[in-house]
């Protein structure tokens, strides 16, 4: 990358590349706008026999615990808090640009964290090497947010976020399945990831009130530190549904005046990652709009009978894509252009 008759590459690392937001990464990235050059899919010891996509071609599984970070220029770290907490310290003596999609780097107030689209100019801030992707549902809200900005403050959020099984990995996504297959069979039911039965039923996320709380906390503080506002405020109920992909959520935006609900639709639907789909009964859903899907799909946008300044809309979009891979491709796309 030293010498400009040539054209610039990245090489790239992914960490995690088994797991569903790793695979995801590697997708995007196929398509993205960075002038790729070597791709490192890196996972656990465990993974080294396997292969993963990347466009048309096959990588290999490399040993994360072997790998020389000095490799490459970039790198995205699709893992759990403590794997990422393990190796962000080698990337960052290596000089890599991390992208981080786990909780470990979210609230640092070294660390910026990037919704794409809505609060770009906080890389501007970089001091280190490492940004973080936030949870999700923020990055969904984030996007929904942002154009409504234009109409005032948003003084509060009332959302209740119905959250896909996908969220905790494949292990979410198997225990789905291998549930409702026994309930098919009539044999007896496993729960390792979740409270209870997950197939066929409706979960508060949490049953543990302490947990409960910190998750809550932390949607909080990552959407006052994307959006700039430490006033907004989120009241949040998180409920996880027997749904494989696709977050769904129900919000009701209280406003500091009084708001048209042809306003709020007009600049919804003008938005670029959003997608509005009419006051059509029954739509968005997600199956339908969010799987696999780029975007925030909306809908149902109404006026709240109970608050003049209240709007409530439904929301839906693919958590492993929307949510994740693709906000944190990105964020690539940006720090190869400008920092690279």
């Amino acid at each position: 990358m030293t010498d400009k008759n040539k054209i610039a590459t990245v090489d790239v690392a992914v960490i995690g590349a088994t797991g569903l937001v790793g695979s995801a990464v590697l997708e995007h990235l196929s398509e993205s706008d960075i002038p790729i050059g070597q791709v490192f899919a890196l996972a656990s010891d465990n993974s080294v026999a396997e292969h993963v996509n990347f466009g048309k071609r096959q990588l290999s599984i490399q040993a994360l615990t072997a790998f020389d970070f000095s490799q490459v220029q970039l790198c995205f770290f699709c893992v759990p808090a403590d794997i990422a907490k393990e190796y962000l310290p080698a990337a960052n003596k290596a000089n890599c640009y991390s992208i981080d999609f786990s909780t470990s780097s979210r609230l640092n107030n070294e660390v910026p964290l990037i919704v794409s689209g809505v609060n770009d100019q906080d890389l501007q801030t970089l001091n280190g090497k490492i940004v973080a992707s936030p949870d999700s549902s923020i990055v969904h809200l984030a996007q929904i947010l942002a154009p409504l900005r234009k109409l005032g403050a948003i003084e509060r959020i009332n959302a209740t976020l119905l959250r896909a099984v996908s969220e905790v990995g494949r292990g979410g996504v198997d225990e789905l399945s291998q549930q409702s297959i026994a309930l098919f069979n009539l044999k007896p039911i496993k729960t390792e990831h979740f409270s209870a039965q997950i197939a066929f039923n409706v979960l508060p996320h949490t049953c543990h009130a302490d947990a409960t709380n910190q998750l809550v906390a932390n949607l909080q503080n990552e959407l006052n530190k994307v959006m700039h506002d430490e006033a907004l405020l989120l009241n949040a109920s998180l409920t996880q549904v027997p749904v494989f992909y696709g977050h769904s959520m129900t919000l009701q935006l209280e406003f500091s005046q009084d708001i048209e609900v042809t306003k709020v639709i007009s600049l919804l639907a003008g938005a670029g990652d959003l997608h509005f789909t009419g006051q059509q009964a029954n739509r968005p859903d997600s199956v339908s709009d969010a799987v696999n899907q780029k975007g925030v799909y909306l809908g149902c946008v109404r006026q709240d009978a109970t608050w003049q300044n209240g709007i409530n809309l439904w929301a839906v979009a693919d958590n492993i894509h929307q949510g994740a891979a693709i906000n944190g491709v990105q964020i690539g796309e940006i720090l190869v252009k400008s920092y690279l």
